[in-house]
């Protein structure tokens, strides 16, 4: 569709129309898009951070003391069992260290080759950088779920 219009000085200049859905798909669109957005600013405020997870856990004594070839294969023999005994506790693991690394949300990890993932602060930077891969470690974290791995949040090396 077309329409005439009077432009600059009384000319007159032909401009194609968008159509009334068009405009509406496109409100829709922007409508859509703020939603998801909004949506998952949220979800990240409501998550509580690792940062704040360390803090909470630091005084505490660790619940359990296990190693982590223990601990996945409770997890891998009855998960829901092992959620209703691990989640939400402070949990001492040991195991040997397959890959340091950070996360989509630069979030830092240290996948154990035993099966469990431990997610850090950013604090806890320097001691990360002091970690290699065949290294044997002891850390302490809150227990959280079977995802990626057994994860632990907001963990220390001990």
């Amino acid at each position: 569709m077309y329409s005439v219009y009077c432009g600059h000085r009384g000319k007159l200049h032909w401009r194609q129309q968008k159509s009334e859905k068009s405009y509406n798909w496109d409100s829709f669109m922007g409508r859509v898009s703020s939603a998801v957005i909004l949506a998952f600013l949220v979800f990240l405020m409501a998550c509580e951070t690792e940062s704040g997870i360390a803090k909470s856990i630091a005084d505490e004594e660790p619940e359990f003391r296990v190693s982590a070839a223990q601990l996945f294969a409770e997890y891998e023999s009855d998960e829901d069992a092992a959620n209703e005994k691990y989640k939400g506790k402070v949990i001492l693991v040991t195991g040997v260290i397959g890959e340091i690394y950070r996360g989509i949300l630069y979030t830092p990890y240290v996948d154990l080759v035993e099966g469990v993932r431990c997610s850090f602060s950013d604090t806890e930077d320097p001691v990360m950088l002091t970690l290699s891969e065949g290294q044997t470690i002891s850390m302490k974290g809150q227990g959280d779920r079977l995802l990626f791995g057994v994860e632990l949040r907001g963990c220390t090396v001990e």
